[in-house]
């Protein structure tokens, strides 16, 4: 009996301690919202410099142009250079594993279309007004043109014994308005020239493009800084012996002030 006992506890099979579950996966990163950016235009507004703030749980941040990622660090601050980079929209993302939160700044200069404009001698609107608060030009009569009104400037087409001009009001009886505005000879590309390319009077014709530098005359005048505006003035078409008619495309950058980007298409 005793050995048969033994023999059935020998058959018996051996227990294997139980291991407890592994522990659930950590939740994944989660960010606390997204960056609060503050875009300014720096070196005279070739650059955009953007800050923000930290955004909690983010493990770094990037930096877009038109869609594209030009920086990522951990920094909270960043100058995209205008000699590098010219863009339509600039995004500031937070990000965290796979989860990415973007601010978009929207840099798209505004447009106006002006038909049928005439020198000053001929019949009908030769004056054009520039409204940088609203981003907007229009033709107007000279009996329109108001030099005090705040952050607008003001041009006239102008023949000069049969060259056509674009003359701000400073040049002419009406005097010098809140901005005063300077243009390129003909040009080219998406970012404004810097100081000593500029001139009150200017020469046009079909199919020119110009750029122009708003200039305010209370605050800092005479320097280029964040109190100013910039653009571009595209000819359309430009008719006649003189008087002339033009038409005109004119762009504003008024996103962010004194910005020298002015990116059409």
């Amino acid at each position: 009996m005793v050995i048969l006992a033994l023999a059935i506890l020998g058959c018996r099979k051996e227990e294997t301690p139980t291991s407890p579950p592994p522990p659930p996966p950590p939740p994944p990163p989660s960010l606390g919202g997204n960056p609060q950016v503050t875009a300014t235009a720096v070196n005279q507004g070739a650059d955009l410099k953007l800050t923000w703030k930290r955004v909690e749980g983010a493990y770094g941040y990037r930096v877009y142009c038109d869609g594209n990622k030009i920086w990522e660090g951990r920094d909270t601050i960043y100058t995209i250079q205008g000699s590098s980079n010219v863009c339509w929209k600039v995004e500031v993302s937070a990000y965290a594993g796979s989860d990415e939160r973007k601010t978009s700044i929207d840099l798209t200069p505004k447009s106006s279309t002006i038909t049928s404009l005439f020198t000053h001698d001929g019949i009908g609107n030769s004056w054009v007004k520039l409204d940088f608060n609203n981003g907007i030009a229009i033709s107007v009569r000279q009996s329109e043109v108001n030099p005090n009104a705040p952050n607008t400037g003001w041009f006239v087409f102008y023949n000069n014994s049969g060259t056509p001009q674009f003359m701000d009001a400073s040049e002419t009886s009406i005097g010098i308005a809140k901005m005063k505005v300077a243009f390129t000879d003909f040009s080219s590309g998406y970012l404004a020239p810097g100081p000593g390319n500029y001139n009150v009077v200017m020469r046009t014709a079909a199919n020119a493009y110009h750029f122009f530098w708003a200039d305010n005359t209370s605050t800092g005048y005479g320097d280029m800084d964040n109190n100013d505006y910039f653009g571009v003035i595209k000819v359309i078409s430009l008719t006649g012996t003189g008087p002339y008619t033009a038409d005109l495309e004119i762009y504003i950058q008024n996103k962010v002030p004194g910005l020298r980007w002015v990116k059409l298409y």
